[in-house]
């Protein structure tokens, strides 16, 4: 196994076939034992990522059919946490901080994912490696500093850890792993040499093995060990050599041997990590120098390594993780802060790339929780804003099946509003009203969802920062709340009450001329703004700012602001955080996401396929297509996302009401829904997930002049 201890190998149980009894009345015959039946085969459900560069963990769902990862906002972590694990149930996380010398943990929420912190541990000195044994009973941290293993018991109902003291091990410590049988833990270290231990059964406490440490044929630096999920063979990156150690393991004794031909080149600059996929045919090394992962096949019989190619990621590996099922690989680029994500061939191992995910700061480790279940999205509620005279919030309830609206009563909120957005826990809801001379003004409005009816239930809102709030977001973590203000031209920051909802003003930070769209990329780390839909001075800007994820507080960054068209009103981040588009008057601007920066890259803009006048954008959350409004036209267009450079091909249009002014996706990614601002009600569409095709469905009437929608969803 490699350092992440994400990468536990569990062997697989089959249930016990029972025998049947002797049937009743004559021909004294017995009928046949029943045949074993297989466990169901693990799908992924969640994902987690140590970011060693901004001290947090990042959350994703796993799409068991596509492997695609999905952000599902982030949680802090600790000083610079280098490896993450989860315990085989699913239901605690554990993740270690180099920088203060702890290991904290984490409960996990079976059907969200999310990650609650529970408390920590002191370690040793800058713990680099954390495992948990398949039995989830033991946990082991190496600590690099201190040339220590620290264990601790796992307490069953809590998921929370007991010291159960440390052992001296060999010089920097990187990695530890346990084998499958739970009996022997091996530790990799920078000495060229992997020291191994016996797993007392009841106190978890390590005692080394009559020849530990063990030599490696090698003379590069130990930098990860994994063992293959049979328990025969055990495998060493050695990162300074560029090359592989494999060892057969006694399974009486937990010795190690050497492989005949071990080591094997990894064709790599600097192997840094090591895991072997949970069929055991096929190993995987990350090639810290070179951008690269080097596969190889395993020989059944022996161990030996057979290289079957590599294949590119980003800036500095540090880690691989396949998934529970075998049909994924994922790398974490520490140097290029995103994920390469590659589906693996059954029967050669090949990669084959698929989009890449961006990250947040230095993403080091990565680990993921199984199921016989895959993660699913369904629609609840859609909310639209309304700026007539009429109640200010329409609420429907999306039909699962059909994506149909029903109208849901719900507070009135009063006429004027412009924005309206949902927590990403889908436990409250916030709109923004033009109120230009009351005073105090308040246009921030906050409310909590009736989870079965969808009713909002107003909460106040804080005395606004600036007027005329035209948009309103909240970022992934649900934390922090942003508002565009148009006429003050600035953006405001709000705290997030995490259990009432309510906000609590943070100051602001100056915008461009007249900012009326805003958004957060799906990292947490970037906020856009869209500047001039008003101003008409022949073309827009986009201002661009970094979250600070302690503090909330925004910063401008470097080259900002950046040009855009005429009159822009919508902006939006495709879901892999790659793309961002600028919605104007003549079309669509794309640009690309700089992954350490945040700064906006132009590449091109797209005017066919538009319709005229378009105003808004929304993406699907497969990021294979976006949706444009058009308010003088009337329709919706469709276009094909480039899934290697983010450019756009129409593919063709449908009618929706008049004067169509903004669009959203629900969270299935199933349904598209439109307010139409001119006949003031919500055109609704059917989405082909192959095509990206609109079917209409029935539209429903909205309050007077709709001008913003959001849906809400749940997970499981």
């Amino acid at each position: 196994m490699s350092r992440q201890s994400g990468r536990i190998r569990a062997i697989s149980l089959f249930a016990l076939g029972l025998l049947a009894g002797c049937g009743g009345g004559g021909g004294g015959s017995t009928s046949a034992p029943p045949a074993p039946v297989p466990a169901p085969t693990p799908m992924p459900r969640f994902a987690y990522v140590a970011n060693a560069g901004d001290d947090t963990v990042s959350c994703y769902t796993v799409d068991a059919t596509t492997g695609q990862l999905r952000h599902n906002g982030y949680a802090m972590g600790d000083v610079s946490p280098q490896a993450v694990a989860v315990d085989p149930s699913g239901r605690t996380a554990y993740v270690v901080g180099s920088g203060s010398g702890r290991v904290r943990t984490y409960s996990i929420n079976p059907a969200t994912g999310a990650l609650t912190n529970t408390g920590y541990n002191f370690t040793g000195t800058n713990p680099y490696s954390v495992t948990v044994d398949p039995t989830g009973r033991f946990v082991y941290v190496a600590n690099f500093g201190s040339n220590t293993i620290s264990a601790y018991t796992v307490n069953n109902a809590n998921g929370s850890l007991t010291d159960a003291g440390s052992v001296a091990t060999g010089v920097q410590p990187l990695s530890v792993t346990v084998s499958p049988s739970g009996k022997f833990a091996y530790v990799a270290s920078n000495a060229a040499q992997v020291y191994a231990y016996s797993i007392d059964g009841t106190s978890g406490a390590l005692t080394a093995l009559a020849g530990s440490p063990f030599s490696t044929p090698s003379t590069g630096a130990s930098r990860s060990v994994t063992v293959d999920p049979s328990g025969q063979f055990a495998y060493v990156a050695n990162a300074t050599s560029g090359d592989v150690s494999a060892y057969r393991i006694n399974s009486s004794t937990g010795a190690l041997t050497i492989v005949a031909g071990s080591p094997f080149t990894t064709a790599g600059d600097f192997p840094i990590a090591v895991t072997v996929d949970p069929s055991g045919k096929f190993a995987y090394v990350a090639n810290y120098n070179s951008g690269t992962v080097s596969s190889f096949a395993i020989n059944a019989a022996t161990g030996a390594l057979a290289s079957t190619g590599s294949a590119v990621v980003g800036t500095h590996p540090q880690s691989v993780l396949i998934d529970p099922s075998g049909k994924f690989a994922y790398v974490a680029n520490t140097g290029s802060n995103n994920v390469s994500c590659f589906s693996i061939h059954p029967s050669t191992g090949a990669l084959t790339a698929l989009p890449i995910i961006a990250g947040r700061g230095g993403p080091a480790a990565m680990a993921m929780t199984k199921g016989t279940a895959a993660v699913t999205y369904t629609p609840k509620f859609a909310y639209a804003a309304n700026y007539g005279v009429s109640n200010g919030i329409s609420a429907f309830a999306i039909n699962a099946a059909t994506g149909v609206l029903a109208p849901v009563t719900t507070d009135a909120a009063g006429p004027l509003a412009l924005s309206i957005t949902v927590h990403p826990s889908g436990k409250f809801a916030y709109l923004t009203r033009e109120i230009l001379f009351e005073s105090p003004t308040v246009n921030v409005h906050s409310y909590t969802v009736d989870a079965t009816t969808g009713a909002l239930t107003s909460t106040g809102g804080p005395a606004a920062v600036a007027s005329n709030p035209a948009a309103i977001a909240v970022e992934p973590s649900g934390r922090y709340a942003y508002v565009a203000n148009q006429v003050s031209q600035n953006v405001a920051a709000y705290t997030i009450h995490p259990t009432l909802g309510t906000l609590t003003s943070l100051g602001s930070v100056a915008a461009g001329v007249d900012p009326v769209a805003i958004t957060i990329d799906p990292t947490g780390r970037f906020v856009y703004v869209a500047n001039g839909y008003l101003s008409n001075l022949g073309s827009g800007t986009l201002s661009a700012y970094a979250i600070n994820s302690l503090t909330g507080g925004l910063a401008p960054l470097a080259g900002n602001p950046v040009g855009t068209g005429p009159n822009p009103s919508s902006v939006a981040v495709d879901p892999t955080g790659r793309f961002l588009y600028a919605v104007h008057q003549n079309g669509v601007d794309h640009y690309t996401i700089d992954p350490s920066a945040g700064t906006l890259i132009l590449n091109d803009g797209v005017a066919t396929g538009a319709g005229i006048l378009p105003r808004s954008i929304a993406i699907g959350p497969s990021g294979q297509f976006a949706y444009l409004a058009n308010g003088l036209s009337g329709t919706v267009s469709t276009l094909a996302i480039n899934a290697t450079n983010g450019s756009l091909t129409a593919m063709g249009s449908v009618p929706a009401g008049t004067t169509p002014n903004a669009i959203t996706v629900d969270a299935s990614g199933r349904f598209a829904y439109v307010v139409n601002k001119g006949s003031s009600d919500v055109s609704a569409y059917a989405i082909n997930p192959a095509t990206g095709a609109l079917t209409p469905l029935t539209a429903v009437p909205a309050g007077a002049g709709p001008v913003a929608i959001t849906t809400t969803g749940t997970l499981q």
